[in-house]
Parts: structure tokens; sequence; C-alpha cells
């Protein structure tokens, strides 16, 4: 009976977990959020930013070291001195000097009172860990961007398949009346064999768009991190998704994503760090000032007993100049200004590359919306269409080819709404991703 109980429960749990999920595209853009290797591995480059603060603030920060040790002396240390019994010889006697036993601790303190480089550091290390977070930001916009368009991908491709399958619905429906027809000797037995080979035409059209439904659902699992296996069920469609709004004037749309654009804000405090690691290396020639503080305590013994102590305390300051150090200096200054002069050439390069990218999903907002106009209107006429042809032919004043040509005219122009629909939708993502128009809850640092 035992058996039994865990066979069902196994059946169950294995029902349980092909159990569709539903997915909304909200839900998506967060599964991606918290689980897309470029996301992870960005926010991880957070974590190592704000380590190399505290590691920069640090070089600034007193260092304290205790040293502690103990000798065993198998042979006495030896002095050689001049012979005092006998100084007129000029010969060297060997003093040996010391205990068996020693031991010493020692406290050690230094404190940097002036260094430049230490100065600048942390003020680099600060901007690093800004360009990290812009970073961050930025890998966000192009991970939910990727999401949001397969996402659209995917509720496309189940329309064109729900298109696909109320075709194939009508064309049954029109092969079964043909075969009532030809069986009554209204109609010739070819418009009847004529029919089911639209029939079937149309079920390959069927398959295909399944085949691309779930290719299309395959990337977007792929993205949000969702196991290829689990099946899911997508909630919404292209036309709840479209919102339509109005777009801006060109220039505001450009200004808008030059000053908001992640990636352009990234280059620019990469292009800080590098200016203050050119000022880091130049300061390595600069006057270094270090304060110093020492205390011992020492001590000395033939046995473990009886040790005889003493103790000692210095503090000091040491300067440091470096005079010359065979270029090294202004090679690396020259190396930290030239990957600024780069980054500089790459962010005039994005900068021009954003504006186009922005005026060209622009003008694609403006002409998907036309389409969608256009098409919207077109999906009626068609259905009515269809109805008109099956009209006449059924009463035998049309013929069949004005029958599949109507049905091919719905298909065409339900796929033309949808696709229109989803242009639109991916225009708007691209605009939003250039403007770094995103929800402040995606970008948290998690």
């Amino acid at each position: 009976m035992r058996w039994y109980l865990l066979g069902f429960v196994g059946i169950v749990g294995i029902a349980v977990a092909q159990q569709p999920v539903e997915l909304t595209l909200s839900e998506a853009i967060r599964l991606a959020v918290e689980r897309n290797p470029a996301v992870v591995v960005s926010r991880l480059e957070i974590r190592r930013a704000d380590a190399r603060v505290r590691e920069a603030v640090g070089t600034a920060l007193p260092s304290l070291s205790l040293v502690a040790g103990y000798n065993r002396n198998l042979l006495l240390p030896v002095f050689f001195l001049p012979d005092f019994r006998n100084p007129q010889s000029g010969q060297l006697q060997a003093v040996r000097i010391g205990s068996e036993n020693s031991f010493q601790v020692q406290l050690q303190a230094t404190q940097v009172l002036f260094n430049q480089a230490v100065l600048t550091g942390i003020g680099v290390s600060q901007i690093y860990a800004q360009a990290a977070r812009k970073q961050y930001q930025a890998v966000v916009a192009q991970t939910v961007a990727g999401v949001k368009k397969a996402f659209y991908a995917a509720l496309l491709s189940r329309e064109l398949l729900q298109a696909a399958q109320a075709s194939l619905q009508r064309v049954e429906r029109f092969a079964q009346d043909t075969r009532v027809l030809a069986s009554q000797g209204l109609i010739a037995d070819y418009d009847a064999l004529r029919a089911e080979v639209q029939v079937e035409q149309v079920r390959t059209l069927v398959a295909q768009a399944e085949l691309g439904y779930m290719a299309a659902l395959r990337q977007l699992k792929l993205l949000i991190g969702l196991p290829q296996e689990q099946p899911v069920e997508l909630v919404g469609s292209l036309g709840t998704e479209y919102r339509p709004v109005e777009m801006p004037e060109e220039q505001e749309l450009v200004q808008r994503v030059l000053g908001r654009n992640f990636q352009l804000q990234t280059l620019e405090l990469q292009e800080q760090v590098q200016h203050g690691i050119a000022r880091i290396y130049r300061a390595e020639s600069y006057p270094i000032l270090v304060g110093f503080g020492s205390y011992a305590y020492q001590g000395q013994s033939s046995t473990f007993s009886n040790f005889l102590t003493a103790r000692s305390a210095v503090v000091g300051v040491q300067f440091t100049v470096s005079l010359f150090q065979g270029f090294q200096t202004n090679a690396r200054v020259q190396q930290a200004e030239l990957e600024q002069q780069k980054l500089q050439q790459q962010r005039e390069q994005l900068r021009e590359a954003v504006k186009v990218q922005v005026l060209l999903a622009r003008q694609q907002a403006e002409v998907a919306q036309q389409r969608i106009q256009a098409t919207r209107s077109a999906v009626a006429q068609a259905e009515r269409g269809y109805e008109i042809a099956r009209v006449r032919y059924s009463t035998g004043l049309g013929s069949q080819l004005e029958v599949i040509d109507a049905d091919a005219a719905i298909r065409q122009a339900q796929a033309s709404y949808a696709q229109a629909l989803h242009d639109y939708l991916v225009a708007q993502v691209d605009i939003e991703a250039l403007t770094g128009s995103i929800d402040p809850w995606l970008i948290q640092e998690f």
C-alpha cells in the first residue's frame, strides 16, 4: 500500500511540475533582473568597486602592527673587539654576547602625513564606484529592453499562430460545406478536392507558426533564466500592451538621450577615472611624508626564568622624494592619458550613434502608428469580404477562388496588424532604453 501511495504522490508531483506558469511582462522583467548573468556580474562589480573605495581610504589611515619573536642561540653571537689586555698588539679577540634565550615584542605604527597619490586615489576610487553603478544601470536597461523585445516577439508569434489556427478552422468549415454540396451534385468533385488541398496547405502554415512560437518562447526563457522544460503561458497580447504616446520633438528627444543615456554617462565617468589615474602616476614624483612610532620590549636569559628585560620607544618622521625612475612615471602618465583620449573618442562616436538610433526609433514608431490605423480597418474589411465571398459561393454567384483569396486576405490583414503593433512596441522599447527611461526599482542594487 505504501508503494502505491508513493507512486501516486510522484505522479501528482510530476503533473504539478508540468503545469504552465503564467508569465506577465512585469514578471519576466523581474526574473531577468534577478537572474540574468550580465546583471549579476555587473552587480558584483559594484561590490568590488565599493571594496576599492574602502581600500583607498585605508591607505590614508594609520597602520598598526605587532611583531613578536623568540630566538634560541645555539652559539652565542660574537663581536670582535681589540685586545684590552694588550692594546699595543693590535690583535682582536672574540667576545660572545647575549644569552641562549631571547625574545622581542615590538609594536609599530605609521601614518601618512602627506602623499598626493593617496589623496588622489581616494577620489578616483569613488568615481570608479559611480561608474560601476552607472554601468549596472546600463546593463539593466539593455536586459530589460531585450526581455521586452523577446516577450513582444513571443506575443507576435502566438498571434500569428492564432491567425493561422483561425484560418484552418475557416478552411475546414468551408471544405465540409463543399463536400456536402458535392455529395448533392451541386458542385463538381474538383471543387471539394481543391478545398481539401487548401486545408492541408493551411495546416502546414499552422505547424510553421507553432514552431516559430516555441522558438520565441525558448529565447524568452533563456533571457529570464527559466528552465527550457518549464512550460509557460504568456499573459496579455500586443493589443493590451499597445499604449500610444505622443512623441517628443526631435530636438527634445536628442537632448534627452544625450543627457540621460546610461552608456554615455558610464563612458564619461570612465574618462574621469583615467584622468585621475594619470594624476596618481604623476604624483609618484611628489614628496612623501610619513610619521612613525615604535615601542619594543625585549629580554634575554640563559634559562627560561629570570629574564633580563628592557624597553625602548622611538617616534619620528620620514621624508621621501623620488629623483629618477628611468622615465617610468612619464610612460605611465602617457598611457593613462592615451586611454582617456580613447574613451573620449568612443564617447563622441557613441553620442552620434545614439542620436541616430533614437531618431530612427522615433520614425519607426510614427510609421508603425500609421500602419496600425490602416491595418486595423483592413482586418474588419477582410472579415466582411470573406463572409460575402462565402455567401456568394454558397448561392452559386461566386467562385471557390474568391473564398480562398478572402481567407488569405484575413490572414494577411491580421498578420500585418500584429506586426505593426509589434514594431511600434519595439520602437518604444528602443526609445526608453536610449533615454534611460526605466523604473527606479529595476536598478536597485540587490
